[in-house]
């Protein structure tokens, strides 16, 4: 039983322990890489990874005993990927968050707004349908 032990101590003492994990991250992004159509837009999840293994190799580096520089250096290293991460997460939300003016989806949820306007408010005469509804209902 001692001997498993005394190896995992050794590889976290090192710093190695680390490394298999890296390989497991790189994997991923391959994995992202090269299957694109399962995961939707790349950028923010090879970003997240980037993030990711800037910290493995800061903490890397922390156990390892090396200098400060070359803890901090990955540790900026990962804020800025995960500052990119989150910019291109926000980027993805505002453009399924907000339909272009001149589209359908647009124009129909103004309308619905308007009936809803219309209907909340005693005393006002309905709004006709919008042009082209019966054709869409037939």
């Amino acid at each position: 039983m001692d001997a498993p032990g005394s190896l995992l101590a050794a590889l976290v003492a090192s710093g190695r322990i680390v490394d298999p994990i890296l390989l497991l991250v790189a994997a991923e992004a391959a994995f992202v890489v090269l299957a694109p159509d399962r995961f939707g837009p790349r950028a923010p999840l090879l970003a997240g990874l980037a993030a990711g293994a800037g910290l493995l190799l800061a903490l890397r580096a922390g156990l390892s005993g090396a200098s400060w520089p070359w803890i901090a250096g990955p540790l900026a290293l990962a804020g800025g990927a995960h500052l990119a991460e989150l910019v291109l997460r926000r980027a993805k939300t505002l453009r399924r968050r907000e339909p272009s003016a001149t589209s359908a989806e647009a124009r129909a949820l103004g309308s619905v707004s308007r009936r809803h306007e219309h209907m909340t408010r005693p005393g006002r005469p309905p709004l006709p349908p919008p042009a082209g509804a019966g054709a869409r209902r037939a």
